[in-house]
């Protein structure tokens, strides 16, 4: 009996291996924030990002820099920035809110100069991974696939689950899974996934695996066949946004 169970123990623990080293999901908190820049001023708000990088502000706010991705195309946004919050009550305690106030105050005229470069944007509040998985992967990728999903009515627990068995596809073929975020407040996008990828050949290459495994690991994941992966997530949503993207600095 006892080696039945440290025979179980090690089987279970090397399936939760790839799980654990790249964690695609979790309940760490972070403003997402879509922005479309006014008419000829997009290189003008690209420079200001980096100005703003640059300078002493985050370090001064206790914040980290955001994530930024440029659109390169699908969505009507310019930039995605993602800014973590770790979570309401770490956000909004009394010490880091009066930091922030006192960068702000500071650095006022210079993000004033930014923000008028905006003639649109969108905050969404989402729960995501763990902020050094999202480091690692910005960090080591410079092309992006965001694809963002209104769920039709009830269904938000079954399009996070189909994702996620999406995701065991995609590992079960050799091919990058997506990091999924949910919906905490803000917009009405109830999931969000990005697929971290090196560059547009990366993205675009086919899957390592054969027709025949490919409908195997379909199978397995959940899915009646291969057909079935787009098919089930249809009946799940109401709406649904495509975007490429590329890192901004």
């Amino acid at each position: 009996m006892i080696i039945r169970l440290a025979v179980l123990i090690v089987f279970v623990a090397a399936m939760l291996a790839p799980v654990s080293a790249h964690q695609r999901e979790g309940g760490y908190l972070y403003r997402v924030s879509t922005a479309r820049a006014e008419t000829g001023k997009l290189e003008a708000l690209l420079d200001w990002i980096a100005e703003m990088k640059a300078s002493e502000y985050f370090n001064e706010a206790g914040e980290h820099p955001p994530f930024v991705m440029r659109h390169s195309q699908g969505d009507q946004w310019d930039l995605l920035k993602i800014e973590p919050m770790e979570s309401w009550t770490a956000y909004h305690s009394k010490s880091k809110t009066k930091r922030r106030a006192a960068a702000r105050e500071k650095y006022g005229a210079k993000a004033a100069r930014g923000f008028a470069m905006v003639a649109f944007q969108e905050d969404h509040f989402a729960f995501g991974p763990p902020l050094a998985e999202l480091e690692r992967e910005f960090a080591e990728n410079g092309f992006y696939h965001i694809e963002m999903f209104r769920a039709a009515p009830g269904k938000t627990g079954d399009l996070i689950d189909q994702r996620r068995m999406e995701n065991a596809y995609l590992q079960a073929t050799g091919q990058t899974t997506n990091m999924i975020f949910r919906r905490a407040a803000g917009s009405d996008i109830d999931v969000f996934t990005i697929g971290f990828h090196k560059s547009l050949e990366a993205f675009a290459a086919p899957a390592p695996a054969s027709d025949e495994e490919k409908t195997k690991a379909a199978k397995d994941a959940g899915f009646k066949d291969r057909a079935d992966i787009s098919f089930y997530l249809r009946s799940l949503i109401s709406g649904h946004h495509d975007t490429l993207a590329v890192k901004v600095e």
